[in-house]
């Protein structure tokens, strides 16, 4: 009969591997978390004592 089943939604996350109990929560996490390009980390060129003045 299925009554008990647990239907067969995609709650886990590709990128991270993140479970989540609801799959309108996984396409909130994905456009929240995995949206953006990684930022890149400012360069430390120029001075020898890593200050930015």
């Amino acid at each position: 009969m299925g009554l008990f089943k647990k239907e067969k939604n995609e709650t886990k996350c590709k990128e991270c591997g993140l479970e989540l109990h609801d799959p309108e929560r996984l396409k909130r996490h994905m456009n929240k978390a995995h949206s953006r390009p990684p930022q890149k980390k400012p360069d430390a060129g120029g001075t020898s004592d890593g200050g930015l003045w």
